[in-house]
């Protein structure tokens, strides 16, 4: 028998080894070999079961950190590859034996292992790092907390089970802790556990911490760059106030203390400069609801396409028609947190008026579903939407309560909020007619139409306190005549004014719509200056009310109308004391607050920060939250170290995500890709990845053929990615930040504006992945 085999044997008499009826069992496994066989066998295991005493140091023999751990008596320096290998042979051999040790000094990522096995050459001992290598920041990371963390990597143990379970700890609270745990056993969130903290019994004079703390495990997170390891976090539950103590004196002095303060301070500052401008920029739409009603709305940068894409012919919102009664209901049933659908839509115009349709997917058959289709993706307004509702809690209603006046409605009946996010492109329209069209009549999506007039309209608020008016705007009152584009005309009076726009009340109902253009006579002010004529100023549309008596209105822009523009400056800044200027309502910091504290727990997207740190664009930062989403798993188990990787994303496809999109423009809008992503895996690690943008195929079935063949190796992906430019990264609350910084450092205060400033690009990606599988007609994974 060759020398494997009999290894193998030895390996699968392992666990009958301490048994009665060991020799029975050996007679069984060797029967028919030869009597040498037998005692070779004996021997091999007698050899890896025997007791061991040594000392195990790996420092500067693998590719890992090592630490200090003192395990069953016996110091070891060992990586976290080995010390999760140490405790999952110790359960296999039953303590600390010569099989354990060799384990040890044989992991996969030992520099002769890896020599050995063709993966090492010369000095690579360290992998470069990628451009698109990035720091992931854990939004609202800070969002909760309300008491000093201590990070502290100390030896303890517990038991799970029969099992002793050596672990170190991360940082320590006075009613929590977050451990690093060897990933060999089974942690269960809600399991109660015995800690004793071991290292700190031996170097702490505190009484408490000689006694086992009970702890309740609430979460288990992976090590996305390291399988050997996972994270415990826990709540405790012991009644001890050792662990304060033992906090207490760490930070004794207040030179200790002030350093912890201002350290905890630059890092919670930080993070809220990335979250900021975040929310600043999303190009998601927040919503708020009070029950079946929409009630406020979040403008950003970003996400103004979502909400003008709602508004009809006359500039009128047609949002609140998208939530019915029926919609809503099943939005929020009671005791569920959180739900989220996906809505079909698309506009039609009849009799020169914008009709709009939705379908949310569950409503109909597959024919009816698939005949809305035909009629809709045929139109360049045909979108798809996804909307995630979250129920608010108690103490996020009473914050917004505080904010009623300021918000104009009666905070204290919210119940909900939405976020409406895009999940289409204009490319992708062909795919929903694939499947044949339904012969059924187009009145059968009929019921989807949405009423012309809702019943209420929805406060709408930017998310910062910078005003966005280009000019001020007066309250000014006088007669004008108004010709339309069918020459009918209209008197009416303006009801305020500025250089270059007016708002008009008419006496008479208009029939012009939002983006038309109209001549205004203005029938007194046209006497005041013979040198300017006014009888016939041009103005565009803006918006006009449903009844279509009041109008906004702005100038249109030429040779002709810049004596206009004069005049009407002249005009307001000669009457400033009669004037009545109309402030311009913008939310308060407090509000903004209160509104950071609320979004951050209702992130539905992944944003990325671009820098420009050379004459090329570069992602520096992508934000996060646990438990990470599929897709940003697989992001983080490429990067290295506690970096996440963007090259399935951005490599090869810089000019079209980067470069491209992001030009500091006038006017500049958000672009949107589509990237498909196919993952080959061995176990649960990436072997290989490939990934493509949407018109890199060069046909459907090309596009169908990759996501079959990416579902059967591995896992299959799909990533709608918006990109824009950022060109004023600042927001009032993260200057109310950077004051409060600099009052206990100035150095960090200004790396930190300086490193906010250097935002140049954002970027925001969404999983699209079922969405894309359904319009295909693909099985799910």
């Amino acid at each position: 028998m060759e020398q494997t085999e009999i290894l193998s044997l030895a390996e699968r008499l392992i666990p009958a080894y301490h048994s009665e009826d060991f020799d029975f069992v050996l007679g069984q496994m060797t029967e028919g070999e030869a009597p040498s066989v037998k005692l070779l066998v004996k021997m091999e295991l007698n050899r890896v079961m025997a007791p061991c005493s040594k000392v195990v140091d790996l420092r500067g023999r693998v590719n890992g950190e090592c630490r200090e751990y003192e395990l069953d008596g016996v110091k070891h320096w060992l990586d976290d590859v080995a010390f999760n290998t140490y405790q999952k042979n110790v359960r296999k051999f039953g303590g600390y034996t010569e099989g354990v040790w060799e384990a040890l000094c044989n992991t996969h990522n030992n520099f002769r292992v890896m020599k050995k096995r063709g993966q090492l050459h010369g000095d690579e001992t360290e992998e470069k790092t990628s451009i698109f290598d990035v720091e992931a920041i854990k939004l609202g990371y800070d969002l909760k907390r309300r008491e000093n963390r201590l990070k502290v990597s100390s030896q303890i143990e517990f038991k799970l089970g029969i099992d002793l379970v050596h672990a170190t700890t991360i940082d320590l609270s006075p009613s929590g802790a977050k451990f690093k745990v060897p990933s060999a056993f089974d942690y269960q969130p809600g399991e109660i556990i015995a800690v004793k903290f071991i290292e700190l019994m031996k170097e702490s004079e505190l009484e408490g911490l000689k006694e086992p703390m009970q702890y309740r495990i609430v979460g288990v997170d992976e090590s996305y760059d390291n399988d050997s390891v996972k994270f415990l976090r826990l709540l405790k539950l012991d009644e001890s106030n050792a662990i304060e103590q033992l906090i207490e004196s760490r930070l004794n002095s207040d030179r200790q203390r002030n350093r912890h303060d201002t350290q905890d301070k630059v890092i919670r500052a930080r993070s809220r400069g990335y979250e900021h401008t975040f929310l600043k920029h999303t190009c998601n739409l927040p919503l708020f609801f009070s029950g079946q009603e929409l009630k406020l709305a979040l403008m950003t940068e970003n996400n103004q396409p979502i909400w003008h894409y709602w508004h009809d012919e006359r500039n009128q919102q047609a949002l609140t028609s998208l939530f019915s009664q029926a919609r809503l209901e099943r939005l929020m049933k009671p005791d569920i947190q959180s739900a989220d659908e996906i809505f079909y839509s698309f506009t039609h115009s009849h009799q020169d008026k914008t009709l709009f349709f939705s379908m949310m997917l569950p409503e109909a058959k597959e024919e009816v579903r698939q005949l809305f289709c035909h009629v809709g993706a045929r139109k360049k307004s045909w979108k798809v939407f996804r909307v995630h509702m979250f129920e608010l809690s108690k103490d996020e209603c009473a914050e917004l309560v505080k904010h009623s006046s300021e918000l104009t409605l009666d905070a204290s009946t919210l119940t909900h909020c939405g976020i409406l996010q895009e999940l289409s492109t204009e490319t992708s329209n062909g795919d929903y007619l694939l499947a044949p069209k339904p012969k059924l009549p187009s009145s059968s999506i009929n019921s989807f139409r949405h009423a012309r007039n809702p019943t209420n309209n929805p406060t709408c608020i930017y998310y910062d306190a910078k005003s966005r008016r280009k000019e001020p705007r007066f309250q000014f009152r006088s007669p004008l005549v108004l010709t339309g584009e069918d020459n009918q005309t209209h008197t009416g009076i303006t009801l305020d004014i500025s250089k270059r726009g007016i708002s008009i009340a008419l006496t008479s109902p208009s029939t012009l719509k939002a983006g038309e253009t109209c001549a205004v006579n203005f029938t007194e002010l046209d006497k005041l200056d013979k040198n300017v004529t006014l009888s016939k100023v041009p103005y565009k549309v803006i918006r006009i009310s449903p009844g279509g008596k009041r109008l906004q209105l702005v100038i249109l822009e030429d040779s002709h109308t810049m004596k206009n523009i004069a005049f009407f400056g002249s005009l307001i800044e000669h009457n400033q004391d009669k004037l009545n200027s109309i402030t311009e309502v913008l939310p308060s910091n407090e509000l903004l607050e209160g509104l950071h504290d609320i979004l951050l727990d209702k992130i539905v997207s992944a944003p990325i920060f671009v820098e420009k740190p050379t004459r090329t664009l570069k992602p520096r930062v992508i934000g996060i939250n646990y438990p990470l989403p599929p897709y940003l798993i697989l992001f983080a188990k490429l990067g290295k170290e506690d970096k996440f990787s963007l090259e399935p994303i951005f490599k090869g496809h810089t000019n079209s995500l980067l470069a491209q999109p992001m030009k500091h423009i006038d006017g500049a809008q958000p672009h949107f890709h589509e990237i498909y992503l196919a993952i080959k895996l061995f176990g649960n690690r990436v072997h290989s990845y490939e990934s493509k943008l949407f018109g890199e195929f060069e046909s459907v079935k090309q596009r169908i053929e990759f996501i079959k063949d990416a579902q059967a190796m591995g896992r299959f992906y799909a990533i709608r990615i918006c990109s824009a430019p950022v060109f004023e990264p600042m927001s009032a609350l993260l200057q109310e930040d950077l004051s409060e910084l600099a009052r206990l450092n100035m150095h960090n205060a200004r790396t930190l504006e300086k490193e906010i400033g250097g935002i140049v690009g954002y970027s925001e990606i969404t999983d699209i992945t079922e969405e894309v599988t359904l319009r295909l007609h693909l099985p799910k994974e």
